[in-house]
Order: structure tokens, then C-alpha cells, then sequence
């Protein structure tokens, strides 16, 4: 822990550096940002730029109540588009790149196509540009912060997330009930508890992976610390499904981790004993006194999300966009037109689920695009993790109810590409092979820490 205070105190005086731009000069913020990321990377600070990126990820989510955060929402484009500049400039030092960009490439490149049927072109263009970006400059830039630091740096990855996630506790002593409560439900730096747990629940499953695949990474008492603040948080967001989506990782882990068979066989387990439970299911919670928890009154009806899925549907169809879909942000075009009409019939929000989303975007053919490449990620990674398929069917389970991996500038997406790339980067998750290369041909087992040349400015 002092290793990580002496080597990161600097990214969080930037943090209170911008907290207090936000609030006292929000305009200035567009400017302070994009310049702060240059200054990290003139400073050698590789990973504070990623941690950075999340905090600013995570602002961009909170509540639009707090009026002077709203400025996260669109300064953050500039944050990406900083940290591309620089992908750009350091490509030659980057080889060889990460290979999940080059998996997802096909889609895209389809992406693009669909904006010709767009509402909002303009709109469109830029959350595509954006959701390419992210593709291409996390994996690498994670990639490259473990060659320059080893371990280290995604053992002060989960430190930094843990630290920050226990600091929310401090938001109702400092703030306003309702910057971190909704209707009992804790949410803290997130616009809502659902996205909070949503965080912890992808948080989870990396520190899982990280562990597995360096069980020394934190000592026996530093992963419970880091499992307890987690799942504290997770069950006090109260998402029912990102509870489940965590449970149903703890158990497929177990069964592929073993079997891939055997992992199949559980899965196709888990989908029978779920039919005949969800019928009960309300029956079952009052049993076991979990109704509170699980607001059982809103299972029937599924909390509006199901009419929402109907109308979807319906606006999928008659509009055209079965095949091809209108280009990214076409479901928020779309429904934003009927929200009125939505709050009537009980929902509030946006389609709630990842597919339709993408089938308002993309279409059916993006679709099958997307998942063909989110498939051959999981499929290259089972060879070295055989736990990687639990991930992945737990994700498709999350995503059914929330619609967090169609975007790309917010808190999920950022920590999923994570997981991909500590799985799929054979340098990451076959350590073990590369040491005992590099000790036979004499060479220390940590990648040695590359220096990078100073940012030298022009004298004024």
C-alpha cells in the first residue's frame, strides 16, 4: 500500500485538481482535462492515465442532479480522444498491439453503415468513433502498462478500484441524502444502484481472473479485503441482476474451471432449474426473507422493463431497422421521442437491454457480427483460462437487462475490456511460459520498465 501511495499520490491531487475545476469553472474543465492527460504522459504516469479515465467514466455517470458534473458527460469525449493522440504517437513502442481491436475490426467496420439511416448523424458518428477508440486504445494501453510494470500495475489497478469504491462511504457525512441514496438504495459516485452494482459485479469477475492467473498478486487477508469492500458494494447497489450474474460466475467458474464439458452440462442445468424457479420465484424470496432485497412487487412486472422490450420490438420493426439498425444512438432518438408515454406504462429510462439496443443500432446483421467476434475472443482465452466461457455467459445473462456493453464512454465497458485483454494477451495470461523463456535465454522475469523521453515543451 505505501508502494502504491508514493507512486500514484499524483493522480489524486489531479482528481481534486478537477473536482474543484468542475465546480467552480465548469467551461475551463474541457481544457484542464485533455491537458492533464498530456501532462501524465510527460510524466511517465502510464497507468494514473487509465485510472483517470475510469474516475472520469464514473463522474460521467452521476446523477444529472448535480448540476455541475453534468460537464463530465461531454468533456469526457475529450479524455479518449487525448488518450488516442498519444496511442497514435507511441504506436511504434506498442508493438506488437493488442489483438482484440483486430477481432472486433469486422464490426466496426459495419458499424459505420447504418448511420446513413440515422436521426442524429452527427450523434452517431461520434459514439461510433468513440466505441472504436475504446476498442483499440484500452487493450493497448493495459497491455503496455504490464510490460513497462509487471504485476504491479494490475495489483495497483485493483487497489486503486477498491480505494476508490470505499470512499463513497464518505459521500452522505459531505453531501446531501440524495447525491448518494434512491430510494433506499445506495448509489454512491453512480447516476443509480444498478450501475454501481454493474461496476462491482465486472469488478469481481476481473480481481477473479487476476487472481487465477497470478494466485500470489495480494496475500491471503489483502483478497478478502478486496472481495469484502467489493461485494459490500455490490449488494448495496440492490441490483437483482447483477447478483445473479455474480452467482452465476462463482458457479459456471467452478464447472469450466474444471470441464469445459462439464461447464456446458451446468449451464444447460442452470437453464432448466431457472424456468422452473422464475415461476416460483416470488414465493421462494418470501421464504427465505429476501423480498425486501429483491422488491419482489416489481418482479411481476419486471420494473417496466418488459413493456419497454415490447415497444422496442415494435419500433424496431416498423422503423426499418430489423437488418441494418440507424447507427449508434438510434435507441435514444428513438425512445427519447415516447418517454411521456413510457413513464405512463411505468418505465423510465432507455431499452434496458443490450441487444435490442444493438438491434436498434446495428441491426440483426450487426448483431451476429458483434457476437461472432465476442465469441472468438472467449474461444482463444478458454484455452488458457477454461473458466473464460463463465465470464462470458454471465456477461450475455447481465447484458439482457441492462444495456452497459453498447456503450462505450462509461464505467463497464472500460473494465470488461480489461478482463479480455488479461485474458486473451498470451504474454498476460501465460506468464508463467514467457518467465521460463526469458530465464532460459538470461533474461529477468518483471518486464523491465521502458523509459519514456520527457515531454520537452517550446521555451516562450
Amino acid at each position: 500500500m505505501t508502494a502504491f501511495i508514493k507512486e500514484h499520490s499524483r493522480i489524486y491531487v489531479l482528481i481534486m485538481i478537477w473536482a474543484a475545476t468542475i465546480w467552480f469553472a465548469g467551461p475551463l474543465f474541457y481544457l484542464v482535462l485533455p491537458a492533464s492527460v498530456f501532462l501524465m504522459r510527460s510524466r511517465d504516469m502510464w497507468p494514473d492515465m487509465l485510472f483517470g479515465f475510469l474516475v472520469i467514466l464514473i463522474w460521467s455517470d452521476m446523477n444529472p442532479g448535480i448540476v455541475p458534473f453534468r460537464t463530465v458527460k461531454t468533456a469526457k469525449n475529450t479524455y479518449i480522444v487525448a488518450l488516442a493522440i498519444i496511442y497514435f504517437m507511441e504506436t511504434a513502442r506498442m508493438q506488437p498491439s493488442a489483438g482484440i481491436f483486430k477481432v472486433f475490426l469486422p464490426f466496426f467496420g459495419f458499424s459505420f453503415l447504418p448511420i446513413v439511416a440515422s436521426g442524429e448523424p452527427l450523434t452517431s458518428i461520434q459514439k461510433t468513433v468513440s466505441y472504436a477508440l475504446l476498442y483499440l486504445v484500452i487493450p493497448n494501453h493495459v497491455l503496455f502498462c504490464y510490460r513497462r510494470q509487471g504485476w504491479v500495475f494490475f495489483r495497483h489497478l485493483v487497489i486503486f478500484i477498491v480505494v476508490f469504491l470505499a470512499l463513497q462511504r464518505a459521500l452522505p457525512y459531505f453531501t446531501p441524502h440524495w447525491w448518494s441514496f434512491v430510494a433506499g438504495r445506495f448509489r454512491g459516485f453512480f447516476g443509480n444502484p444498478n450501475g454501481l452494482s454493474i461496476f462491482c459485479y465486472l469488478c469481481f469477475m476481473l480481481v477473479t481472473v487476476l487472481f487465477s492467473v497470478k494466485p500470489d498478486l495480494f496475500s491471503f487477508k489483502g483478497k478478502v479485503v478486496v472481495y469484502a469492500v467489493i461485494v459490500y458494494f455490490l449488494i448495496e447497489g440492490g441490483s437483482r441482476t447483477s447478483v445473479t450474474s455474480t452467482l452465476m460466475f462463482m458457479l459456471f467458474y467452478r464447472f469450466f474451471a474444471a470441464s469445459p464439458f462439464l461447464g456446458f452440462v451446468a449451464f444447460l442445468a442452470f437453464g432448466a432449474v431457472v424456468e422452473a424457479v422464475s415461476s416460483n420465484l416470488p414465493a421462494i424470496l418470501n421464504a427465505l426473507g429476501l423480498h425486501e432485497y429483491f422488491r419482489v412487487e416489481t418482479i411481476a412486472d419486471g420494473s417496466g422493463r418488459y413493456f419497454a422490450w415490447s415497444f422496442a420490438w415494435s419500433k424496431i420493426n416498423e422503423g426499418g431497422f430489423f437488418l441494418f439498425g440507424g447507427g449508434f444512438g438510434n435507441d435514444e432518438f428513438i425512445m427519447r421521442q415516447h418517454y411521456p408515454y413510457l413513464r405512463t406504462m411505468g418505465h423510465h429510462g432507455g431499452v434496458h437491454n443490450s441487444y435490442l439496443t444493438m438491434w436498434f443500432n446495428v441491426g440483426i446483421v450487426g448483431i451476429l457480427i458483434f457476437f461472432r467476434s465476442f465469441l472468438l475472443i472467449f474461444a482463444k482465452a478458454v484455452k488458457s483460462a477454461p473458466y473464460a466461457f463463465a465470464i462470458m455467459f454471465s456477461v450475455m445473462f447481465s447484458v439482457l437487462y441492462e444495456s452497459w456493453i453498447t456503450g462505450s464512454l462509461n464505467p463497464f465497458t472500460i473494465i470488461l475490456l480489461c478482463i479480455l485483454t488479461v485474458l486473451s494477451e498470451d504474454e498476460i495470461v501465460n506468464w508463467r511460459a514467457h518467465v521460463a523463456t526469458n530465464d532460459a535465454g538470461g533474461v529477468e522475469e518483471a518486464p523491465t520498465v521502458e523509459p519514456v523521453p520527457r515531454l520537452i515543451l517550446p521555451a516562450r
